[in-house]
């Protein structure tokens, strides 16, 4: 079987780092997009306070925590620009067919790769730092987050302006761009698999191997 390496051979703090992040974000997506405000700093904040009011609650199950991250996934961030760049040319190269498909196994993976991982909430907290405009059509947004030990460290959101709102399409946790990251890693497996369609099929495994074990 094709190995997809994306979060799971990632070092130990990065790991850790990118799960408090999922779990940070994992805000309930109902209403999102007309509850939100405008402003980066605020839209993040709002994100970040109804998850951990929400999502994050003890007695909530691992089924409707999937089921709120995914509808998250699909109003908080820009999941084909994202997705489009992590494949880099092959999606010039594939079928419509083949990208539809992609976007569904690049959104179902995710969901599955961090949503299983909620229980591991510590109690940690984002605090806005800084923002700095990126162009004249998005920003950066550099946070703190406290890790489970209280030792902080810096996380980097990039946000776009969308038709919908603002839309999150990077994110950077001590200097390591998320999507970088995973385009170096897909292009292995893109290389191995011979294309979109061998991508497709590598993923389409490993989500239904993850579907299996959090019994959904």
């Amino acid at each position: 079987m094709t190995s997809i390496p994306l979060t799971f051979r990632l070092t130990d703090w990065l790991r850790t780092a990118l799960l408090t992040v999922a779990l940070i974000l994992a805000a309930p997506a109902a209403g999102l997009a007309a509850d939100m405000p405008d402003e980066p700093d605020a839209f993040l904040m709002a994100v970040s306070d109804r998850a951990i009011e929400e999502i994050l609650q003890p007695d909530i199950s691992t089924e409707a925590r999937i089921e709120k991250f995914e509808a998250l996934l699909e109003d908080a961030f820009d999941l084909e620009a994202v997705g489009r760049f992590v494949v880099g040319r092959a999606w010039r190269s594939a079928t419509d067919e083949e990208r539809e498909r992609f976007l569904k196994l690049f959104k179902d993976f995710n969901v599955f790769n961090w949503g299983s991982r909620f229980d591991d909430y510590g109690g940690q907290r984002l605090h806005v730092t800084n923002v700095i405009p990126d162009g004249d059509k998005g920003h950066f947004v550099e946070t703190r987050i406290g890790d489970q030990d209280g030792k902080p460290f810096v996380v980097t959101w990039r946000l776009r302006k969308r038709d919908e709102g603002l839309r999150i399409v990077d994110i950077s946790v001590e200097g390591i761009w998320m999507s970088q990251t995973w385009r170096s890693e897909y292009a292995s497996v893109l290389k191995e698999t011979g294309g979109l369609d061998g991508l497709n099929d590598t993923l389409e495994q490993r989500v239904a191997e993850m579907r299996e074990k959090t019994e959904l």
